[in-house]
Parts: C-alpha cells; structure tokens; sequence
C-alpha cells in the first residue's frame, strides 16, 4: 500500500462507509485492472452468495478457465470472493458493490476508471508537453458519457445524505441552480428537505436522460428541472437564491473557476450561497489516504482535461475576488473530499 490509514479511516472502511472500489482502485493500478476486466467481462455477474465453480462461469462468459482463476484470485485477495471446495461466491463486500442487483453497486465507477486506466497510457506525453493532447469530456461518445453519468450515480449516492445534511438553506429559499448537476441527486435531496425550493439543473445535453431517470424515480418532476446548457459559455439564469458547484471545479483552471464564481455571484440574490464540493488540497490533514486521492485525482484531471484540484485558500480567493464573504469549509468522509460555502 503507497498509505497508512488513520484511525476514522480503517472504521469507516471496516463499515462500508468508504466503498472500498474507490480506494482499491487508487491504490494498485494491478488490482485495478483486474478489478475492472472482471466486471467488463461479465465475470462478476455470475457470482452470488451461492458458489459456482471456475469451469462454469468460464463457460457463461466464454473465457478462460485459467482467466478466471488469476482474477478471481485478485479480487479475492481485496475482500470482494472468497472459495471454498464448491467454488467461488461473493463475500459480503462483494455483494455490496459488486452485484448487479445491488442498490450500492459501483459496477459503472469500476467500469469507468477501466477506461480511464486505458487512456491514460499517453500520460507522459501530457508532463512532457504540460498540457493535455485533448480534453477527454470533448471526445466522449454516447458509451463514455453513459459510464461517466452513472460513474457519477454512483458515486452521489454515498455521500448524498451526508452532503445534504451539511448543507443548511434558509426556510425561505425558493430557487437552485446546480451548475454541471448531471443527474440532479443532490438538487433532489435538498428539494426533499426544503419544502419550498425548486432546481434546475445546468449541463450538456447528452446526460439530460440520466438526470430525467432519476427526476422520475423521486417523483419529482414538478419541482425539479433540466437545462440544457454549457454554462461557461452561456448567460447563467438570473435571481438564484443557492447554486451548487459539485465536482466541477477541479475540471477547469484557476482562471476559468474566477469567471464562473463571478457569473454565479452575478445571477445570485442578497444572501445567496455558492455551494461547492470537490476534492480539497489539505482537507485531510495528515492523511496519507486523503493526500493520495487528491494528488492522483490532480494528476488525472490535468491529463483528462487540463484541471487540477485546489486548497480551500485558492477557492476563498477565487470568492473574495468575485464578491462573496463568510466562505466555510467541511470535511466530509471520503477522504480527500470537502464540502465548501460562500455567502452573497
């Protein structure tokens, strides 16, 4: 392992709170793969709490008998199979993230970061020439943008209640726009918990589906609505009295993030808040776990497509240049995460 975890860190792994493909992934790029072409093949899928034997499930996924014994192996040895003299079955980590059937499932984040693995075979050309040979978002088919958009599903649902919880609008805000919101889990959250807000989500046409799947399954199509938008090129909407910036930050540079902070702060009313979540240089402070996801996600997101991620000074800068006070930092559980707030 390239880090130590610290004491809430091994707890909230032990409970599931950390959904350990995350960490898996990031720690050996070995395990990763293996990780990846399991569930890319269709091998995961024939596991169960039941057993089935190597020979059987080479057969259901046209593979290898050998193949599946090596990656099973590897997933056996990061907690998610185990075997016994009937063959193999999930263990209880499995189960969770790893079943199809699964509410927890992550199988679209390992399947994502497979592909993301695979494109980032040029990354030396990108420390070469300090700057990516394209913006991936740019070139994206309707095949990245479906395990980008429910990559991202998945991902939302771990640490919904939390952000919500942290996040306090007064009782008389009527008006959200969540900028690069995507499928709108957390636009649908605060909707739940704030009887007079409505949302509208801003993004690319192309993930408006995944976001009207989940609208339709909250029943909530009245209060909750979808934009299509690029909204560093387009007007933003006028007279907010919140904004969400989740998980886009990091995509952009630190000159493209003080324009958006001043056209947010512009289409916001009095006392309205600028909300951000991303992953935070420093949030964990001594955390090997934390300053290895931050530093690899920079390091990802400079080759994907020319981003980085910031400390909560470069984001408090940004917002006192753009007009806004009282900014506010949250650490949240997945290491490497904060949960930051600014006030009109």
């Amino acid at each position: 392992m390239i880090y130590k975890f610290n004491f809430i860190e091994k707890m909230l792994l032990n409970k599931d709170i950390i959904a350990h493909p995350f960490t898996d992934i990031g720690s050996n790029v070995g395990l990763a793969k293996a990780l990846g072409v399991a569930v890319k093949l269709k091998i995961t899928d024939q596991l169960s709490s039941e057993e089935k034997s190597s020979a059987q499930i080479a057969k259901q996924c046209s593979v290898s008998e050998k193949g599946v014994e090596l990656l099973l192996g590897c997933l056996e040895a990061m907690g998610y199979t185990e075997r016994n003299s009937n063959g193999w079955k999930f263990t209880k980590r499995g189960l969770k993230f790893l079943d199809k059937n699964s509410p927890d499932s992550f199988r679209y984040f390992i399947l994502y970061c497979d592909w993301l693995f695979n494109s980032i075979i040029s990354l030396e050309d990108t420390i070469v020439h300090g700057k990516p040979s394209k913006i991936n978002y740019d070139v994206f088919g309707e095949h990245e943008w479906e395990l980008y958009s429910r990559a991202m599903i998945e991902i939302s649902r771990t640490n919904l209640k939390e952000v919500a919880g942290k996040i306090k609008l007064p009782p008389n805000t009527p008006k959200l726009i969540d900028l690069g919101g995507s499928h709108g889990q957390y636009s649908i959250e605060l909707c739940k918990r704030n009887n007079n807000l409505s949302a509208t989500i801003l993004d690319f046409e192309t993930v408006r589906k995944y976001a009207d799947e989940c609208i339709q399954m909250h029943s909530m199509q009245s209060r909750v609505q979808f934009e299509a938008t690029d909204f560093m090129k387009e007007d933003l909407p006028q007279g907010n009295d919140a904004a969400l910036l989740f998980n886009i930050i990091h995509g952009l540079t630190p000159e493209q993030n003080r324009l958006l902070f001043g056209k947010i702060f512009s289409s916001l009313n009095k006392g309205g808040q600028l909300i951000i979540l991303d992953q935070i240089k420093g949030v964990g402070g001594n955390s090997q776990l934390s300053k290895a996801t931050t530093s690899f996600m920079a390091l990802n997101l400079f080759h994907q497509a020319n981003g980085n991620t910031y400390s909560f000074d470069e984001v408090r800068a940004w917002a006192n240049d753009a007009g806004f006070s009282n900014q506010q930092l949250r650490k949240l559980h997945a290491p490497g995460f904060g949960l930051i707030s600014c006030e009109k």
